[in-house]
């Protein structure tokens, strides 16, 4: 089944999510981003993986984070229905300086529509300013 054009945006939309449920803590909207087996892929970081919803909340709960934007995103579906989303971000944190990054995401259409199945992230930039 090909993608459409809702389906693109509905992905968009499912990737701006991410921020606003992990910056704003509101995991009560987290069924809107994450699949039931959601895996986030830390390797890139030297950390165990995060498996589900109770993982991410467990990781960022008190943990400030000022803002995730995420951008340039690429998509292309694969031929066992899921997508695969590359995307850019840059995330302003309580903890130093802003990070910029990739995020490599495997969505997946479920009952509820299009969900993270799979996110690895890497960085790009620590720095900004000396």
């Amino acid at each position: 089944m090909a993608i459409g054009a809702d389906d693109i945006l509905e992905i968009h939309n499912v990737l701006a999510k991410y921020g606003h449920v992990v910056d704003d803590h509101d995991w009560e909207r987290g069924n809107e981003v994450f699949a039931d087996d959601f895996v986030f892929d830390r390797s890139a970081f030297g950390q165990a993986d995060l498996h589900g919803l109770k993982d991410i909340v467990a990781t960022f709960l008190g943990r400030n984070m000022f803002a995730h934007f995420t951008g340039n995103v690429t998509m292309e579906e694969q031929t066992d229905g899921t997508v695969r989303a590359h995307s850019k971000f840059i995330s302003f944190t309580n903890e130093g300086q802003p990070v910029t990054g990739d995020y490599d995401d495997i969505l997946v259409r479920t009952d509820a529509g299009w969900r993270l199945q799979r996110r690895s992230a890497s960085v790009r930039q620590r720095k900004f300013f000396d």
